[in-house]
């Protein structure tokens, strides 16, 4: 099913409004990324019983009507022919221009599945005044205010009856990467420098849930997916809980990632909300590439701050650190390339003898001491999955391995399995 409605016009007519109305809310990509070059946005929109895409073609604003027209025509090429209703938005209020009659002309070929919203329509008069667009060549034509809703339901009624029932799902391939953070240690100057890498092919598309929003992009030869998230509040007077941090989005983020860029005030240190917001990745097994930004501020060299960052975020031992200095571009490579590390071990799998044999050296080197006077045993190891590599030992006494001794074992299983950047969740079961 493709249930695909597709918005074209020139700029300033409302095309991003009328996405929002659809879709019922404000994109988030709009509003925390600024400045972005985008092609185009895609959300989920509903009706009558109906879920379809709506795909909002805005962009940069050219500076001349040619430039406009080149935009329209790659929109064209790219989405209109394989749209099930293509919205053509103009504007009440500027009557028909002459790159509203070019825009015309281009889409005529597929007139049967245009309709013609007259946007800006907020009055009685103006509304009137819209079906001046008739002359344009299209036979259904709807005055709507994206402002006030008026005329948006009569509008959806029509688009629904040319779509099929069922329901749309929009999923993006690659390695997902959210970047997360307290406020203010420069996160969204970070991804701004990120979307505007020349190498960075960018192409942002609104999230599929209301809380985060998803942003594909593809460098190197390799598709990410960036996951932006609103950020961690700072820590109140409350007792630590949800209560102060964002956990809607930075946990949905979180939970959603292949790899967290954890984000830090190098010229600060690391704080106790860093810690935090660590001690969450930790938790849930997730690669991690730290990010040491504004370090054109910290008086520190980068050896320096490496080894304080190791120290207070010790439990994140695997992860790699990435300096940056993001109002000036700089060290956001250097971002990526540590994110395709960490994916990379985050993603290997071993065989079942090559883990048996790396759990047997481990056992003769340091076995776990002795439970209760008995001697801890291990019959099996396997690699059970990845993401993150998961391995599984069966014992004779699962009791027996004590917290301090696991941090060891796995310390050294990732030295025998070369998993040196992604974490190793440890699986302890009884024969059983």
């Amino acid at each position: 099913m493709n249930n695909r409605v597709v918005i074209i016009g020139r700029p300033n007519v409302g095309k991003s409004s009328l996405f929002n109305r659809l879709i019922g809310r404000r994109k988030a990509i709009v509003e925390d990324i600024p400045g972005v070059t985008r092609d185009y946005i895609e959300g989920v929109a509903s009706w009558g019983g109906k879920e379809f895409v709506v795909v909002d073609t805005g962009g940069l604003v050219p500076q001349t009507d040619d430039e406009i027209l080149r935009k329209v025509k790659e929109a064209i090429d790219r989405e209109v022919k394989g749209a099930d209703v293509v919205l053509f938005v103009v504007s009440a209020k500027d009557g028909i221009t002459p790159l509203d009659e070019e825009i015309a002309k281009l889409l005529y070929p597929y007139k049967d599945k245009v309709l013609l919203v007259v946007n800006k329509a907020d009055t009685e008069k103006e509304e009137e005044a819209a079906f001046e667009f008739y002359s344009l060549g299209f036979e259904k034509l709807f005055p709507i205010s994206t402002v006030h809703g008026r005329g948006v339901g009569e509008l959806l009624d029509e688009v629904v009856k040319r779509l099929k029932e069922g329901k749309v799902e929009l999923s993006y391939e690659g390695i997902k990467i959210s970047f997360v953070g307290r406020p203010n240690v420069g996160k969204s100057s970070l991804l701004n420098a990120l979307m505007k890498e020349e190498r960075v092919i960018v192409s942002p598309i609104a999230g599929t849930t209301r809380d985060t929003v998803e942003v594909p992009f593809r460098w190197k030869g390799q598709d990410f997916v960036l996951i932006d998230t609103a950020g961690v509040r700072r820590p109140s007077k409350v007792e630590y809980g949800v209560e102060f941090f964002s956990v809607g989005r930075t946990l949905k983020a979180i939970d959603i990632s292949d790899v967290v860029c954890l984000i830090i005030d190098a010229s600060e240190g690391v704080t106790r909300q860093d810690k935090r917001i660590g001690g969450l990745i930790e938790r849930r097994f997730k690669g991690c590439v730290i990010v040491a930004n504004k370090m054109d501020l910290c008086p520190l060299t980068k050896a320096e701050v490496e080894k304080l960052i190791r120290k207070d975020l010790f439990f994140l031992d695997f992860a790699p650190i990435a300096f940056t200095v993001a109002t000036e571009g700089k060290g956001v490579e250097e971002v990526l390339d540590r994110a395709l590390l960490v994916y990379e071990d985050y993603t290997k799998k071993h065989k079942t003898s090559f883990v048996s044999r790396a759990v047997e050296k481990i056992m003769r080197e340091k076995p776990p001491p002795h439970y209760q006077g008995k001697e801890v045993k291990v019959y099996y190891a396997f690699q059970e999955g990845v993401k993150p590599p998961t391995v599984v030992i069966i014992t004779n006494e699962p009791e027996g391995w004590k917290e301090s001794y696991k941090r060891f074992f796995i310390k050294r299983l990732r030295e025998y399995l070369n998993i040196r950047y992604s974490p190793i969740k440890l699986i302890i079961r009884g024969r059983d």
